[in-house]
């Protein structure tokens, strides 16, 4: 049971977590990183309070916490219908029902694990300030949001044509819709991964949204503000562009034999993350076209696209995994903020597309997925 436990949790929870990475730096930024460590825990004090006080914060509290249960629940589902995971079905399916289920509950619960973390936290704090009412509304919830999973994970292998309600809308659209080239990769996510791009698309809003607010409560508007935001927003489509390498490695390797030039393959890459960055865009613009110029949110757009594309042609390298890649990542954002803070925002773009388009033409047509040892 143990060893069945080991490698479950290397197939799933470790996974998971790779693949998040931008996702949890970001709500690590907004948890932590925009309040002082003098007022940390008073700060969250006051936050759980609030939520345990007030029946309506509650209940969106309660609705953040499903849509990230939801989230894993896609996770898990969407393992075990990827190629190369077929031997879980019978590996799986002749294990005894009660072992099987306890180790879909240990699965599940580590990647459920964060929010346990912050509701058993308010659950002490609840029962210590007389909010029992509340704390125990959290406790069933979240013993409900461990609890159902496992039921359709555990259905899963005994029918493998179960979906996750997105393989219904897959299939309506495949009948309908003759879709080009450029728009192949964001289909997979809308139709496939609807909730990994949602949840990254909320929570680059609301980065986005504190970074205009805090301008606000300030008084003031610092375009190398801004841009703080953007590189923070743009952090958390990591785990997108990491789906983007594996979609490309598991149905897009034809193309390479197409007729089509390097340079048209770069622009459907440039055209790809300009359009998955357009939710962004129109909020930055409705929120600063009064207070600076038409060039700087030109500039700011740039960077934005310039980063996604420097992150994304990393990929192209040999053996650059998960967490190689982050690390290079992280270093390439601390050069670009010293550039912007020392107001050298058009070079570094100039950098950033010239790295971008030399890696590109020069590993696109010699790229082959790398397997791990």
């Amino acid at each position: 049971m143990r060893s069945v436990t080991a490698i479950l949790q290397k197939i799933f929870t470790a996974q998971f977590y790779i693949q998040n990475t931008g996702f949890f730096l970001v709500l690590f930024y907004l948890m932590f990183g925009v309040v002082d460590s003098g007022s940390l825990l008073p700060y969250h004090r006051g936050l759980m309070l609030g939520f345990l006080g007030n029946t309506v914060f509650l209940l969106l509290v309660l609705a953040l916490w499903t849509l990230y249960a939801l989230k894993c629940t896609g996770f898990v589902m969407k393992v075990l219908q990827s190629q190369g995971y077929e031997f879980l079905y019978p590996t799986m399916g002749s294990m005894d029902k009660n072992k099987r289920l306890r180790a879909w509950l240990l699965v599940h619960n580590a990647i459920y694990l964060p929010v346990w973390l912050y509701a058993g936290t308010a659950m002490v704090v609840g029962f210590r300030y007389q909010y029992h009412g509340a704390a125990v509304c959290i406790l069933l919830f979240n013993i409900a949001m461990a609890v159902w999973p496992v039921a359709l994970y555990d259905r899963k292998l005994f029918q493998p044509d179960t979906f996750f309600f997105t393989g219904y809308l897959q299939r309506w659209l495949n009948r309908h819709f003759t879709k080009p080239p450029v728009l192949y990769f964001l289909y997979e996510l809308f139709t496939q991964f609807p909730r990994r791009i949602l949840s990254a698309k909320i929570i680059s809003a609301v980065v986005l949204w504190l970074t205009f607010f805090l301008m606000h409560q300030g008084d003031y508007f610092d375009l190398r503000g801004l841009q703080l935001g953007v590189m923070v927003s743009v952090l958390l489509h990591l785990q997108l562009l990491t789906h983007h390498r594996a979609f490309d490695d598991t149905w897009l390797n034809f193309m390479e034999n197409l007729p089509i030039s390097t340079f048209r393959h770069y622009i459907r890459m440039a055209a790809i993350y300009l359009m998955m960055w357009i939710p962004e865009m129109v909020m930055i613009s409705v929120n600063a076209y009064t207070k600076t110029s038409p060039l700087s949110l030109l500039m700011v757009f740039a960077m934005a696209l310039s980063l996604l594309m420097f992150f994304r042609s990393l990929l192209y390298f040999p053996k650059m995994n998960n967490e190689l890649h982050v690390r290079y990542v992280l270093l390439t954002c601390f050069v670009v903020l010293f550039m912007v803070l020392g107001h050298n925002e058009w070079l570094a773009i100039l950098l950033l597309q010239t790295l971008s388009a030399i890696v590109f033409f020069a590993k696109y047509r010699k790229y082959e997925p790398h397997i791990e040892p």
